[in-house]
C-alpha cells in the first residue's frame, strides 16, 4: 500500500480522498493555490505546499509545479480527483516518469476513451450505437458544413473536459460561429485543449450512466446513476439506481458497457455515460476518473469507491462483495449561484454554513470561509439514502429544509422546487427538465 498520496486537486474531492487515504492509513499531501491557502482540504492533509497563484492555469492545472511537490515531499502516488488533470494522459505519463503512481488508469487507455471523439469511435467499432455527430472540426467551413449535415439543434463540445464546461448549443446557423468561439475558449482555459467536435442535441433524452471498477481479471459494474436533471449542461441532481429502467433495460445496459470494456484490460474507475431515447440507448462518453457523483453510487452499492480506486492502483487485492443495489440514493449540488440572475457565480463570505446532520454531505466550505470566483460553483453534495425512491425524496425534502446558509447566494431555492415538482416525484423529466419543474413546483404552491 502507498505510504503517502499527493491529492492533485482541491475543494469538496480533496477532503473526500483525504478522508478515504485515513481510513486506509495513508498519509496526505494538499496542493493549493494562494486563493485556497485557508481551505478546509488544506487544514485536513497532513502536508500542503502551495503550487502558485490563483489562476487555475498557473495552479491546479500546472503539471511542474504539482509533479514538483510530490518529489520534494516524498509522495508515492498521485490521485488527481476530477476536473483539472484527470484525464490528462500526459500528466499521468509525467507522473510515471517521476516515479509516482497515477491513480487512474495508465495513459494509453486515458488517450484511448477520455477524448470523445475517440471514444466515439471505439464505441461504433465495437457495436454500439452513437449519438450522431462529426469528427473534430479543423476550420469553419467545416463547422458549417458539418452543422448543415446533422440538422440543428447541435451541441458544440470539447473533445476533452466534463462538468458541463466546453458544451454550447447552437440551434440556427446563425449562433453557430459565435458559440463555437466561446467554447474553444473555455476548453483551452478548462482542459489546455481546444479541439471541439459537433453532435446532435435531443430534446427529450435521460442522461444514464454506468460506474464500472475494472479489476486485472474482472470489469465489476458498480450499478447506474441517471443524471438527468442539469442546468446548462451541468448536472443538478443525481440518482443510483436508474428508476426507469425496465430490468431487461438494464441488462441491455450492462451488456453494452461490457461490448465497449470487456477486450480493453481497463483497470481503475470509469464512468460510461448514455443517452436514453424512447427506450434505446446512445453511446455519449466516457470517464477514465472518478466522478462528482459517485457518492450516490456509494450509497446503493456499499462499497467506498474511492478507497477501491486506490487499492487497485496499489496493486492490493479487491474483493468485490455481494452487490443487490437495495435502496435509492439521491444527490442535490448545493451551488454559489446568484438566484436573481440565472448561473451568475456568486462569491463572498459563508457567514452562516449549517448543514443537516442526519444525512451525508460532502463539502469543502465550513463557516467563515471566503467563496472565491477562480473555481468551480460547488459549495456541497446533500446526499440521502433510503429503502425506495418516494421516502429518499421525502428524505432529502427535510434535508433541504434544514440547510441555514447566508453571505452569499447560492441555488437552494432552485433546488426545493426541483424535489417538490409533481413530475420529479413521479419520475417524469428529461435532460431539459429543470425550468419546467421548477416552474410547475412554483405553480403548486399557489394552487
Amino acid at each position: 500500500m502507498f505510504k503517502k498520496v499527493l491529492i492533485a486537486n482541491r475543494g469538496e474531492i480533496a477532503v473526500r480522498i483525504i478522508k478515504a487515504c485515513r481510513k486506509l492509513g495513508i498519509a496526505t499531501v494538499a496542493v493549493y493555490s494562494q486563493a485556497d491557502r485557508k481551505a478546509l482540504f488544506v487544514q485536513l492533509a497532513d502536508e500542503a505546499v502551495c503550487i502558485g497563484p490563483a489562476s487555475a492555469k498557473a495552479s491546479y492545472l500546472n503539471r511542474e509545479a504539482i509533479l514538483m511537490a510530490g518529489i520534494n515531499t516524498n509522495a508515492d502516488a498521485v490521485h488527481p480527483g476530477y476536473g483539472f488533470l484527470s484525464e490528462d494522459e500526459l500528466f499521468a505519463q509525467m507522473c510515471a516518469e517521476c516515479g509516482l503512481t497515477w491513480i487512474g488508469p495508465r495513459p494509453q487507455l486515458i488517450h484511448d476513451f477520455s477524448d470523445k471523439t475517440h471514444s466515439r469511435k471505439i464505441a461504433q467499432q465495437r457495436g454500439l450505437p452513437i449519438i450522431p455527430g462529426s469528427g473534430l472540426i479543423t476550420s469553419e467551413t467545416e463547422l458549417y458544413a458539418q452543422a448543415s449535415a446533422l440538422g440543428y439543434p447541435v451541441l458544440l463540445k470539447a473533445s476533452h473536459g466534463g462538468g458541463g464546461k466546453g458544451i454550447r448549443v447552437a440551434r440556427s446557423a446563425k449562433e453557430l460561429l459565435a458559440k463555437y468561439q466561446v467554447v474553444k475558449e473555455e476548453a483551452g482555459t478548462s482542459f489546455l485543449d481546444s479541439a471541439i467536435y459537433l453532435e446532435r442535441d435531443f430534446e427529450d433524452a435521460r442522461h444514464i450512466e454506468v460506474q464500472v471498477l475494472g479489476l486485472p481479471k474482472q470489469l465489476v459494474i458498480l450499478g447506474d446513476r441517471d443524471c438527468s436533471l442539469q442546468k446548462h449542461r451541468q448536472k443538478v441532481i443525481e440518482e443510483s439506481n436508474a428508476s426507469i429502467l425496465t430490468s431487461k433495460e438494464r441488462q441491455q445496459l450492462y451488456h453494452l458497457v461490457h461490448q465497449l470494456l470487456d477486450e480493453a484490460q481497463y483497470e481503475s474507475l470509469a464512468t460510461v455515460e448514455f443517452l436514453f431515447v424512447h427506450h434505446k440507448f446512445y453511446f455519449l462518453e466516457m470517464n477514465t476518473r472518478l466522478q462528482v457523483e459517485h457518492g450516490v453510487t456509494e450509497e446503493t452499492s456499499g462499497v467506498d469507491i474511492v478507497c477501491a480506486q486506490i487499492k487497485v492502483a496499489a496493486k492490493m487485492p479487491f474483493t468485490v462483495p455481494h452487490l443487490d443495489f437495495k435502496g435509492h440514493a439521491i444527490e442535490c449540488r448545493l451551488n454559489a449561484e446568484n438566484d436573481l440572475k440565472a448561473q451568475i457565480f456568486e462569491s463572498g463570505k459563508l457567514t452562516q454554513f449549517k448543514l443537516p446532520p442526519a444525512v451525508r454531505i460532502d463539502t469543502g466550505f465550513q463557516a467563515g470561509d471566503l467563496v472565491t470566483p477562480f473555481y468551480d460553483r460547488l459549495l456541497a453534495k446533500i446526499i440521502v439514502y433510503a429503502k425506495d425512491r418516494p421516502t429518499a425524496i421525502k428524505k432529502m425534502q427535510a434535508a433541504l429544509a434544514a440547510i441555514q446558509i447566508d453571505g452569499i447566494g447560492t441555488n437552494l431555492a432552485e433546488l426545493k422546487r426541483i424535489v417538490k415538482s409533481r413530475s420529479f416525484i413521479e419520475d417524469r423529466y428529461h435532460i431539459h427538465s429543470v425550468a419546467q419543474l421548477m416552474e410547475e413546483a412554483k405553480n403548486e404552491s399557489y394552487a
